[in-house]
């Protein structure tokens, strides 16, 4: 017996459960039935049923409710000239929602997996990898969730996100695709990235181009062989910002991260090791707001600021990382309210929320230069406030032509170069509150 003779005699909410072994069938499910392997997703024949198909997917849905669970799916051929919605793939939700949990998906001409015409997925501790193209596909109004995931040594991106496609990754692992680990664009997309490993791409780690809505937060994105992130925000000043937020960009062989065009807020990020510039922020027409990032350790400047309409540059330490004291010095601090110290000791008179607050409060400054400037900013108007400069292989500051910078209460030190350095005429400084101390 098929897979499919079993849906064709079943009803919404069946389960079919499947023998171990190889299925030479196309699935067309248009009922909410699971199919999964015998005993379940995660026991003992888990992964030991393959559906395989050439030609046309290997499935398809239009089912709403219908699961598929601990299966691999196998697409070995089609037409390879085809391009975008008709494309190969080895599985496509064009209508109603699948839960797909457990299985490996692969096509060797084509994508994983494609979410179009307004379908839903979910999918989650799924593979997509190998494929001939890319491992997600979202598309023309659909939606797609991906949880504890693993996309990765793909011929094109690991995620594609195009015309109107809505997409969540929380949780994978997007590494080694031949081009990009997850691509946006089309002003109708919207995506949301939030902790996923994205490394080890032949190409950028992330790119968003004037996407809807771009959510990037706590993801570890690094080893990428390009530039680690690229946000080219949108246009119209009513749209959302690109939102950058609490981040680790490591070790990308160009520049950590690239805004350009539009709004982006930029917060709480770790950019460190890239083989070029921490930050570039290019042709930023609206508001570009970069505030309590930590930027050391780069190939170039710490962050460059160029051409942007308003850049705010707030509460950020570059080339410098401060390191907290370890839970065993905490320890060691509280332990010391302990009686020998006697009647008269302060610390006895401390209560232990402010004893925590205190060992919180300390630590140490570790160096990370940058081998560039600090902070360089060309053709752009901008606050820079509050921010701690130091050990910047060339000035800590750099303006040139055409800026107009406010630099308020900033601490600038240990630079190879002038602690603040201004070039060109039409130069315009603000100067009030700073501490540059110990530049060359």
């Amino acid at each position: 017996a098929s897979i499919t003779e079993a849906m064709g005699a079943c009803e919404a909410g069946d389960v079919i459960s499947v023998l171990p072994g190889t299925y030479v069938e196309r699935l067309i499910m248009t009922k909410a039935v699971t199919v999964r392997v015998i005993g379940g997703a995660s026991g003992e024949h888990a992964g030991q049923v393959t559906v395989a198909h050439s030609g046309d997917s290997v499935v398809v849905s239009s089912a709403k409710g219908a699961r598929l669970q601990g299966l691999r799916f196998i697409h070995s051929d089609g037409d390879a000239d085809l391009r975008g919605r008709n494309g190969p793939r080895c599985l496509e939700v064009y209508a109603g929602h699948l839960t797909v949990e457990s299985c490996f998906l692969t096509s060797r001409v084509g994508s994983a997996v494609m979410a179009a015409d307004g379908g839903s997925l979910m999918m989650r501790r799924c593979t997509l990898k190998g494929c001939g193209r890319c491992g997600l596909i979202c598309v023309l109004g659909s939606w797609a969730c991906c949880e504890s995931c693993e996309l990765s040594h793909n011929a094109l991106n690991g995620a594609d996100v195009q015309t109107g496609g809505c997409v969540v990754l929380r949780g994978n692992r997007v590494s080694n695709n031949l081009q990009t680990g997850v691509l946006v664009a089309d002003e109708r997309s919207f995506v949301h990235i939030e902790g996923n490993d994205i490394s080890d791409n032949m190409r950028r780690g992330v790119t968003a181009q004037k996407s809807g809505s771009f959510v990037l937060v706590s993801n570890r994105i690094y080893r990428n062989k390009n530039i680690g992130v690229i946000g080219i925000g949108p246009w119209e000043d009513e749209s959302e910002p690109l939102k950058i937020e609490g981040n680790l960009i490591s070790g990308n062989l160009s520049s950590g991260l690239w805004v350009q065009k539009g709004n982006a807020n930029v917060i709480n990020n770790v950019i460190t090791a890239n083989g070029e510039s921490g930050v570039v922020a290019f042709g930023c027409v609206l508001r570009l707001v970069f505030r309590d990032n930590v930027i050391y350790g780069n190939g170039r400047t710490g962050v460059s600021i160029h051409t942007a309409k308003e850049a705010i540059i707030q509460n950020n330490s570059i080339g410098t990382q401060h390191i907290s004291l370890p839970d065993a010095f905490h320890e060691a601090f509280l332990m010391g309210r302990h009686d020998r110290l006697g009647e008269q000791s302060l610390i006895r008179d401390l209560d232990e929320a402010v004893c925590f607050q205190i060992v919180r409060a300390c630590g140490q400054d570790r160096a990370g230069p940058n081998s560039g400037s600090g902070l360089e900013v060309q053709f752009s108007q901008a606050l820079v406030t509050d921010n701690v400069i130091a050990h910047s292989g060339e000035a800590g500051v750099l303006m040139t032509e055409g800026s107009e910078v406010e630099l308020r209460g900033n601490k600038i030190y240990g630079s190879a170069g002038a602690g603040l350095q201004i070039r060109g005429e039409k130069t315009l400084c603000v100067s009030s509150n700073n501490e540059l101390t110990h530049n060359r």
